[in-house]
C-alpha cells in the first residue's frame, strides 16, 4: 500500500484544500465582498416618495380634535379655579368672626390733606382784613385732618375729627374740629321714634346745605363768601345736642326730615359778642322727592336764633339730573342757598342779605365743570355788596386724589376785594379708608 505523501512535498495543505487553490482564491475575495456590501447597502436611505398634500378634510379635522382638546384644557382649569375659590371662602368665612372681633374697637383711620395754590393780581389777606397775613400768590397746606370712626357699641357711633390748620402759609393750629357721639336709638326704647339718632359734642350744625360740609369735600376751592359772612369762614362748628328725625311723608317718594338743636351761643360772625353761655336752638326742615327718570330735588329750610337779638333764617334748594339712558358716568346739579340775618346790635345792619348759586356738570366717569354766583352785603354796613363770580374743574384721579383748577373774579363796594382776580390750583389727598363721597360725586 502506498502511503500517502507527506504535506509540503506532493500533496496541498488544509487551507489550500478549503479555499480550493487559485480559483477558489478568487471566489471567496467575491463572496466576502458581497458581504460587505449586504450591511453598507441595509443602512442606506430607502427611496423617497413624493410629499403627500394634506386635503382639506384633513386639515379641518385636524382643527377639530385640536379646539376639542383646547376646550377640555379650559374646561379642567375653570373646574380647578372654581374649586379653589371655594376653598378661599370657606377659610374667609372661618376667619370672618375672629376678624371682627380682633378690629372691633379699632376705628377706621382717614387722614384729609387739602393744599392750594393761587395767584392773585393784588392783596389778599385772611379774612379779607388788612391787618391779618397775607394769602396772595402763595403755596399754602391749608389742613389736614385725621378723621376717627367707629362703633362704640350697638347702640353708639363715635367720630373724632382732629384737624391741623393754616389760616396762612407758616401759621398753624391743632384743634378738635368735631368730636361727637350718635346715639342711635336710646336704651330705655326698644326702636328710635321717627328714626330719631341724637348727636351730642362738638358738630357741625345742620343749617343749610354747605355749613356740615368739610373743606376738602367741597364742589369749589373754598366756602361761598355769603356763608362765611354769616356762620365763619369755614362754616358754624359748635357744641351741644341735636336730634334728626323723620315727619310723615307725603307720599311713597317724597320723605321729611327735620332737625333741632341746642348749642352755645356766640362764635358766629352774626353774634360773635355774645356770651357762649346764652344758649343758640337751631331749626332745619328739609324735604325731598324723586321725580323718576334719574331725577331729585331737595328743598330745605333752617331757622337760628342766638337771642331775642340775633336772628338768622335759611333756605336751599338742589336738583340733580342723572339721565338713565346717557351712560352711567353723567350728571347735572343745580342748587343755591339764602340768609337773611335779624340783628339789633349796636355797630351791625339790621337785616343784611347774602346768597349764592352753583351748577356742575358731570361730562364723564372723573370729570365736572361747574360754576358759581356769589352775592354778600357786609354785616357792618349792607349797603356794601360783594359780588364774586367762578368757574371750576375738578378730574378724580381716584377717590383718593382729587385734582382742582379755579378761576374767580370779584365786584366789591369795599375796595380791598373790588377787582381781585384770582386762579388757584387745589389738591385733595386721602390717605387709608374713605367715608362717603358727597352728593354731588357721581362715581
Amino acid at each position: 500500500m502506498d502511503n500517502p505523501p507527506a504535506p509540503g512535498a506532493s500533496g496541498r495543505s488544509s487551507r489550500e484544500r478549503f479555499h480550493g487553490g487559485p480559483g477558489g482564491r478568487w471566489l471567496a475575495f467575491v463572496a466576502g465582498s458581497l458581504l460587505l456590501a449586504v450591511p453598507a447597502a441595509a443602512v442606506q436611505d430607502p427611496p423617497q416618495e413624493p410629499a403627500h398634500e394634506p386635503t382639506l378634510k384633513e386639515l379641518q379635522d385636524r382643527l377639530a380634535a385640536l379646539e376639542q382638546q383646547h376646550e377640555d384644557t379650559v374646561f379642567d382649569l375653570n373646574f380647578e379655579i372654581e374649586g379653589l375659590r371655594d376653598e378661599i371662602a370657606q377659610l374667609q368665612a372661618k376667619g370672618a368672626t375672629t376678624t371682627r372681633r380682633s378690629n372691633l374697637f379699632n376705628p377706621g383711620i382717614t387722614v384729609f390733606g387739602n393744599f392750594l395754590a393761587r395767584s392773585d393780581d393784588t392783596r389778599v389777606y385772611v379774612d379779607d382784613d388788612p391787618t391779618a397775613d397775607r394769602v396772595d400768590d402763595r403755596f399754602h397746606l391749608r389742613e389736614f385732618e385725621v378723621d376717627f370712626r367707629a362703633a362704640i357699641d350697638p347702640w353708639a357711633d363715635g367720630v373724632l375729627i382732629v384737624a391741623h390748620e393754616a389760616d396762612a402759609p407758616g401759621t398753624t393750629d391743632t384743634a378738635i374740629e368735631e368730636g361727637y357721639v350718635t346715639l342711635k336709638k336710646l336704651p330705655v326704647l326698644d326702636s328710635a321714634p321717627g328714626g330719631l339718632k341724637v348727636q351730642v359734642g362738638r358738630f357741625r350744625p345742620g343749617f343749610g346745605r354747605f355749613n356740615q360740609i368739610h373743606l376738602h369735600d367741597l364742589p369749589q376751592p373754598s366756602y361761598p363768601a355769603s356763608l362765611g359772612n354769616f356762620l365763619g369762614p369755614e362754616g358754624w362748628i359748635d357744641d351741644g345736642v341735636s336730634g334728626q328725625f323723620f315727619l310723615p311723608s307725603p307720599s311713597d317718594t317724597q320723605t321729611l326730615e327735620a332737625t333741632a338743636a341746642v348749642l352755645n351761643g356766640g362764635g358766629m360772625p352774626i353774634a360773635d359778642g355774645q356770651d357762649g353761655s346764652n344758649l343758640a336752638v337751631l331749626g332745619h326742615v328739609k324735604w325731598f322727592a324723586d321725580l323718576g327718570l334719574g331725577k331729585n330735588v331737595e328743598v330745605g329750610v333752617s331757622g337760628l336764633q342766638s337771642d331775642v337779638d340775633h336772628r338768622l333764617l335759611g333756605a336751599d334748594a338742589t336738583y340733580k339730573w342723572k339721565p338713565a339712558d346717557a351712560g352711567e358716568w353723567e350728571s347735572f346739579l343745580i342748587g343755591g342757598e339764602l340768609f337773611q340775618a335779624d340783628l339789633n346790635e349796636a355797630g351791625l345792619a339790621g337785616d343784611p342779605l347774602g346768597y349764592y348759586l352753583w351748577s356742575q356738570y358731570q361730562f364723564s366717569r372723573n370729570t365736572y365743570v361747574g360754576v358759581r354766583y356769589d352775592r354778600k352785603e357786609e354785616l357792618a354796613d349792607s349797603s356794601m355788596v360783594t359780588d364774586t363770580y367762578g368757574v371750576y374743574a375738578t378730574h378724580y384721579t381716584t377717590e383718593f386724589l382729587r385734582l382742582r383748577l379755579g378761576a374767580e373774579h370779584a365786584d366789591s363796594d369795599v375796595s380791598v376785594l373790588d377787582g381781585r382776580d384770582t386762579l388757584m390750583l387745589e389738591i385733595n389727598l386721602i390717605f387709608g379708608s374713605h367715608p362717603v363721597e358727597p352728593y354731588w360725586v357721581n362715581r
